[in-house]
């Protein structure tokens, strides 16, 4: 790899590698930084810029004291779970927070990354839940807002980040993106963010099926985990619509029946559970997610 490529730029007391776009290619990190990568506590992290990184969400002690020893000082959310304010203020760290949904990035979202470019100097991190789709999308957008990627390198960028091509919301507001008139009202931005409880249950839901998917991987289930599952699957079935309520309610039930099916470890029979749910799923963010 030539130097024109990659730079090593030292920024406010903090090394980083840039993440350089040279023709529309994304180049590969020296091999040095992929050897910290494999190692470090932030899933999925990709160094945008010098003051820009998405990644997955800071899980933990061990990756909010990474965050502050990259140097980062604000840490962007774009997920629709409350941040742990409280654990990112102790390793000296600012929240903000700007959710958005798998179906893009909404001309509110837009508004607030331009705030963020005019308000912000210090380097952020973004990040959604696993840090392939929406946060790495957000960063695009603040990136371009900045100035910091065209719209030819966002693209790259959420082509390296892994975003999923059923995402299209996500792909034509990067590709689409335009920036903020001078005289646009941008909004104020918080360190939590008020969010709709059905995005939260969701959110719920979202956590206890991953936990769940770890079992299948071992055949290590648990009642108690099939338990939580049903029970956000019961909330989100509360709140939603009329449309979503049959779908929901098939998902509850079939959850409720892995219950039996872990007591008498059929291990079989919940692997079909769990791919008929993801089945249930997918037709129900086909139609309000993606």
């Amino acid at each position: 790899m030539t130097p024109s490529k990659l730079c090593i730029i030292r920024v406010l007391g903090w090394s980083c590698v840039f993440f350089a776009i040279e023709l529309g290619t994304v180049d590969t990190i020296a091999d040095d930084s992929v050897s910290q990568e494999r190692t470090s506590a932030l899933e999925n992290r990709i160094q945008i810029h010098p003051q820009l990184m998405s990644g997955a969400a800071p899980v933990g002690e061990k990756a909010f004291a990474e965050l502050a020893e990259l140097g980062v000082k604000v840490v962007v959310s774009v997920d629709g779970q409350r941040p742990e304010i409280e654990l990112a203020r102790k390793h000296g760290l600012r929240y903000i927070h700007i959710p958005i949904g798998y179906d893009g990035v909404h001309d509110d979202a837009c508004k607030a990354a331009a705030a963020l470019t005019k308000q912000i100097k210090d380097p952020m991190y973004v990040h959604c839940h696993h840090g392939k789709h929406r946060g790495p999308a957000m960063a695009a957008v603040i990136a371009q807002s900045a100035g910091w990627l065209d719209r030819k390198q966002a693209i790259e960028l959420l082509k390296r980040a892994g975003t999923g091509s059923q995402y299209a919301g996500l792909w034509r507001d990067v590709d689409g993106f335009q920036p903020q008139s001078i005289s646009a009202e941008l909004p104020k931005l918080v360190e939590v963010a008020e969010i709709s409880t059905l995005a939260s249950h969701m959110v719920d839901t979202s956590l206890q099926y991953e936990v769940m998917l770890d079992s299948m991987k071992t055949n290590d289930w648990k009642v108690s985990d099939v338990r939580l599952l049903q029970e956000a699957l019961r909330e989100s079935h509360r709140v939603c619509n009329e449309e979503m309520r049959p779908w929901m309610h098939d998902s509850v039930r079939l959850v409720h029946a892995m219950e039996s099916q872990v007591e008498r470890k059929d291990f079989q029979e919940l692997r079909e559970s769990m791919a008929r749910l993801k089945q249930a799923c997918n037709q129900c963010h086909e139609r309000y997610r993606n």
